[in-house]
């Protein structure tokens, strides 16, 4: 008697009988099954249980057969106790549609359970096999697996055939929102983003900051958070919610530090356009010396420290000597921003500029003359001169006049 299987487990025996008195001296056992390998499943918030026929079938002369349900060794038993494994035999009309209030049988894949019976020439056995966990143990277990495992022995007369085994795997879904990292920060707004969940039930988030629900309707995996102070440690977690409004499992504890205030004193800065170029004070950085913008990169000539006045406003100073932003040229019919020196003299104002928060989740400003309060630096292509325009004011500030101070590093 030998066995075969993957999908189908077979008992099969071929040799002759050799007890005197066996009533089986020839022929062939053949004991299958089919339907195991679909027990195979993710359970979810909204799909705690699994259904599936089992039937048991014999090909050949009279045998019996026996098929345990039971967990493979390396499966937590924690995990395999709290799912429930129940079964009942049905007629072949009947389906597996509904659970009878009688003629159950119920156990667990840690405990087991066997299904035996025998069968005539040409016979079957129908079995619905129904696995469940609670809603409180998944919630326990995101992400949890366990193997399951089907043991199918024939028997005919004093013939005993090996063992087949069949496994499965049967899993909880992670409902848990993964990789809750902050993607960027400025000294007033944090942006973070996450990996949304393998559980398919997960229809929005809330998010905590602290014990402060900043969001409780949250669709995206992304979200920025904003009116925070500078310098300041938040912490955050992000939660998955169902279709039911059932809190299912939270992401990881973030931690981020907004930025120190910008311009801080004393600190060096990158001033980086919306598309990603640096302003820059080349050499020759002599007395009217034209500002352009260039690739970024560590040369000290793309720093600029900024000086606070009474008022508020600012002096630029660049890093290689001490010259500052003039935007003085836009009197003398020019729109070009140049380098000066600060002398205090009348000319001080064309040497000022105020910074204008325009976009809070980005920290991006507009810098703004102080000579001429309606005109501010622009932009243009890398390689072009910063110039003085008009003033946007529409919402949300065209590009070419938004600005964010990068601290550099020391």
């Amino acid at each position: 008697m030998t066995l075969s299987g993957s999908g189908i487990a077979q008992a099969i025996w071929t040799a002759a009988a050799v007890h005197p008195t066996a009533s089986v001296r020839s022929g062939a056992v053949t004991i299958s099954q089919t339907g195991f390998a679909e027990l195979a499943t993710t359970y979810t918030s909204t799909a705690l249980s699994t259904t599936k026929l089992i039937m048991v079938s014999n090909e050949g002369v009279p045998a019996s057969y026996s098929l345990v349900l039971g967990s493979a060794s390396s499966t937590p038993a924690s995990f395999a106790e709290a799912i429930t494994v129940r079964t009942w035999a049905i007629d072949a009309t009947d389906t597996c549609a509904s659970t009878p209030s009688t003629g159950t049988r119920s156990s667990t894949w840690a405990s087991g359970l066997t299904l035996s019976g025998s069968l005539a020439p040409g016979a079957s056995a129908r079995y619905c096999v129904q696995t469940s966990i609670t809603s409180a143990a998944a919630g326990n277990a995101p992400g949890t697996t366990m193997t399951a495992r089907m043991d199918l022995q024939g028997r005919a007369d004093n013939w005993t055939s090996p063992v087949t085994t069949l496994l499965i795997v049967q899993k909880v879904a992670d409902t848990a929102p993964r990789s809750l990292a902050a993607v960027k920060k400025t000294a007033s707004s944090i942006s973070l983003s996450w990996d949304a969940p393998d559980d398919k039930s997960v229809t929005r988030y809330q998010l905590y900051r602290g014990s402060t629900a900043v969001s409780s309707a949250q669709t995206a995996t992304t979200f920025t958070d904003t009116g925070l102070m500078a310098n300041t440690a938040y912490g955050y977690t992000v939660y998955s919610v169902d279709g039911d409004d059932n809190r299912l499992a939270a992401s990881n504890v973030l931690a981020v530090t907004t930025d120190r205030k910008v311009p801080a004193p004393n600190t060096w800065y990158h001033v980086v356009t919306a598309a990603g170029s640096c302003v820059d004070a080349a050499a020759p950085q002599e007395e009217g010396r034209v500002l352009a913008t260039t690739l970024c990169s560590t040369a000290s000539s793309s720093s600029f420290r900024f000086v606070a006045d009474a008022e508020g406003a600012y002096t630029v100073n660049a890093k290689t000597n001490a010259r500052v932003w003039d935007s003085r040229a836009k009197k003398q019919g020019s729109s070009d921003v140049t380098l000066s020196v600060e002398d205090g003299g009348a000319q001080r104002l064309e040497r000022h500029f105020a910074l204008i928060s325009v976009d809070d989740s980005t920290g991006a400003v507009q810098i703004r003359g102080m000579q001429v309060s309606k005109h501010c630096m622009q932009s243009g292509a890398s390689g072009t001169a910063l110039t003085m325009q008009p003033c946007d004011t529409t919402i949300p500030i065209q590009d070419n006049q938004q600005f964010t101070l990068v601290e550099v590093a020391p």
